[in-house]
């Protein structure tokens, strides 16, 4: 994650919680990070060659009435410096931060296949023992692990990958031969 990310997270944080509203910029970041997912209004909005003013204008006509006034502030300030691109890593950032606050810890469980709901329960309850914090838990599919699942929370990584068993039994053959 890029630093000035964090950096922009960190800020609009300490306004969040000084105002009392993080759960209003959550959305409002949510919003902001499902646009800059949109190629076409990304090259027009981090155009160097398009004025600040006529961005600001685009920007508050797209977004007035569906986020707050400071969020389309950070859009207009973001898009001044041909930095929108950034908004769906600092909206990440901000969601890491809140869930700290709330003592909730991260964690990615990849799989060769989608996991079944019984399945992501048992894998993300192991994970909550283990670290002993509540857990928010996101999936992803990699086909190239063979079987099994590779889970990570903060600096910790549980490998029950088939990949990763097949190579050390590999490892192993080769230094018994």
């Amino acid at each position: 994650m890029a630093l000035s990310a964090r950096r922009y997270a960190q800020a609009i944080f300490l306004i969040a919680e000084e105002n009392g509203d993080q759960e209003q910029w959550l959305a409002d970041l949510e919003v902001l990070a499902s646009s800059s997912r949109n190629s076409d209004f990304i090259a027009f909005i981090d155009s160097p060659k398009i004025e600040s003013a006529k961005k600001t204008e685009v920007i508050r006509e797209a977004f007035a009435g569906s986020i707050s006034d400071l969020a389309l502030n950070v859009a207009s300030l973001l898009a001044s410096r041909n930095a929108v691109a950034s908004l769906a890593a600092i909206a990440d950032a901000f969601q890491e931060l809140v869930d700290s606050e709330k003592g909730i810890e991260r964690a990615e469980i990849v799989s060769a296949v989608a996991l079944t709901d019984a399945q992501q329960k048992e894998i993300t309850d192991k994970l909550t023992q283990m670290v002993g914090k509540k857990l928010s838990v996101t999936t992803y599919v990699d086909e190239s692990i063979l079987g099994g699942y590779l889970a990570k929370v903060g600096d910790r990584l549980v490998d029950g990958s088939v990949k990763t068993q097949l190579e050390e039994m590999r490892r192993d053959l080769i230094r018994g031969s």
